[in-house]
């Protein structure tokens, strides 16, 4: 049965979890977070997705959420540095044939268009705003069906 002790120990944890949340909150990566989506894609380590079967045609996509603020990096908190980085992996995940999705999340109406963003999707029409929580439904719903779409070729 749980005791006095186990409680203390919860308790740390938890101040734990809040100290990482609170940290992540603080330090906005996108570029990571954009690096490991390619990387789940490929065939090579350190993810290993699955083997495509030759006879397929897929549709790779990443959909790249975030707040749209490049404030830190495991390298620098450098903006133009870490934007610069950005940049460059946009511009190899589209050179890879992937199909890349952005959306802003700014509910609070505080931050900026991030044209980085707006440059980093595959076309103006993957691109995306979000000003309040509830347009994520939307916004997902239509990333769907623009997926779903069967393409007829000749």
């Amino acid at each position: 049965m749980p005791g006095p002790a186990d409680a203390a120990e919860l308790r740390l944890d938890v101040a734990e979890v809040e100290d990482r949340r609170d940290d992540a909150q603080r330090h906005h990566q996108p570029v990571d977070r954009l690096a490991w989506g390619w990387e789940s894609l490929t065939q090579g380590a350190p993810l290993s997705a699955p083997v495509e079967d030759p006879s397929y045609k897929y549709q790779k996509v990443i959909i790249l959420l975030t707040d749209g603020l490049n404030t830190q990096n495991r390298w620098t908190t450098d903006q133009a540095t870490i934007d610069a980085r950005q940049a460059l992996l946009c511009n190899n995940v589209k050179a890879a044939g992937i199909t890349l999705y952005t959306i802003q999340v700014n509910t609070g109406g505080t931050d900026p268009t991030s044209t980085l963003l707006q440059n980093c999707a595959s076309d103006a029409s993957k691109t995306f705003m979000l000003t309040q929580a509830s347009a994520i439904v939307t916004v997902f719903n239509q990333i769907g069906t623009n997926l779903s779409k069967l393409r007829v070729a000749k």
